[in-house]
């Protein structure tokens, strides 16, 4: 599948929004590593991700014994940065689940629903044509022509 270059995936589109309100936030007062984690709703790894991300334009110092991020550029270049994150191109929907008209289209015994569970699955069909296992023609020989499934 080929992706536009003009056009953000959604994953960034999010990306970009929660370094928008990571920025926001460190303009009024520094953070730690926990309250970020609280901010953005992830873990420990995705703040550090977050923090490489921002890169020189944070520092991290020891605080009682504390581990603070602070914001390292001014509040002018601050504003410009968010300015710069705002232009980003509009973000088209991914992994948008199927309309039940687009699955009727795919034909019949092609939808696997797994109950119990309402997440959406991707399941590859074979294109292969259905065979005999080699263990079953061996126990019972081979399938006869006249006999159809």
């Amino acid at each position: 599948m080929t992706r536009a270059s003009y056009v953000t995936p959604g994953q960034t589109a999010a990306r970009i929004d929660n370094l928008r309100r990571l920025v926001a936030e460190l303009m009024i007062r520094p953070l730690q590593r926990d309250e970020i984690a609280n901010l953005l709703q992830m873990g420990p790894s995705g703040v550090r991700k977050y923090l490489v991300d921002l890169g020189s334009r944070i520092t991290t110092a020891r605080v009682d014994s504390e581990s603070m991020c602070f914001l390292a550029i001014t509040t002018e270049q601050a504003q410009a940065y968010l300015a710069q994150l705002a232009t980003a191109p509009v973000a088209r929907p991914t992994g948008v689940p199927k309309h039940p008209s687009d699955i009727a289209k795919i034909g019949a015994g092609r939808l696997v629903h797994i109950m119990e569970d309402d997440v959406h699955y991707s399941v590859r069909l074979h294109s292969a044509a259905p065979a005999r296992d080699p263990l079953v023609a061996a126990l019972f020989g081979a399938r006869s022509p006249e006999v159809r499934a």
